[in-house]
């Protein structure tokens, strides 16, 4: 499947630039052109599609709607691989519009030029853990004793990121996270962020740092 940029006001014959993850960036010609879709015809790869970046998944409490729209953008441009919505007990946010979603993940990708998108999972529970994720956990939670700063760990091959609700984790969850020793909790600084500002500071972090 190829994603289009640019497309809107195109008329069939029109030249439009086309991405699919894998191939590069090409001029295309536009063959047909209806609501449900077209066909193009590709014609000159302008841009070389780059290797692929070590895994960076996002696990977050879904939280008002135009704040998560900056969280989803923002995590895009900031070259997240995974995002997933997480259901904690003070979670906002529990109607996710998946297509919604995907159609704001297409548009970042566009904006910033990059030449895949990230995979939008399923809406999951925390009791759920983080199975079938090969990276390392690190859960931000500045006060919780023991948690190190960010800066000290490697994410040269990968990481996953969980981000609180606003509020906070609440004491269960606290514990469920506490429970499994290969997870490690890390600090963002004294101050207490907001969720979607944490979680774009660990992608900042994990982006200028490899």
């Amino acid at each position: 499947m190829h994603y289009l940029k640019n497309v809107l006001r195109k008329s069939v014959g029109d030249c439009i630039r086309v991405f699919n993850g894998v191939d590069g960036e090409w001029v295309a010609r536009l063959e047909t052109l209806s609501k449900r879709g077209g066909e193009v015809i590709l014609v000159e790869c302008i841009k070389v599609q780059t290797a692929p970046v070590a895994p960076v998944h996002l696990f977050f409490s879904p939280i008002k709607k135009q704040r998560m729209d900056v969280l989803i953008e923002k995590a895009v441009e900031l070259g997240v691989t995974d995002l997933h919505p997480v259901i904690m007990n003070r979670t906002e946010n529990r109607k996710i519009n998946k297509d919604r979603l995907e159609a704001q993940i297409i548009e970042a990708a566009e904006q910033c030029e990059r030449l895949n998108l990230p995979n939008l999972h399923e809406v999951q529970k925390l009791s759920a853990g983080f199975g079938g994720v090969d990276v390392p956990i690190f859960i931000a939670m500045e006060r919780e004793n023991g948690a190190k700063p960010i800066s000290l760990y490697d994410y040269s091959k990968g990481a996953g990121f969980v981000i609180g609700p606003e509020g906070g984790f609440d004491e269960s969850e606290c514990a469920l996270l506490r429970n499994n020793e290969e997870w490690r909790f890390v600090s963002l600084g004294e101050g207490i962020l907001r969720a979607e500002t944490a979680a774009l500071a660990c992608l900042s972090y994990v982006r200028f740092s490899n």
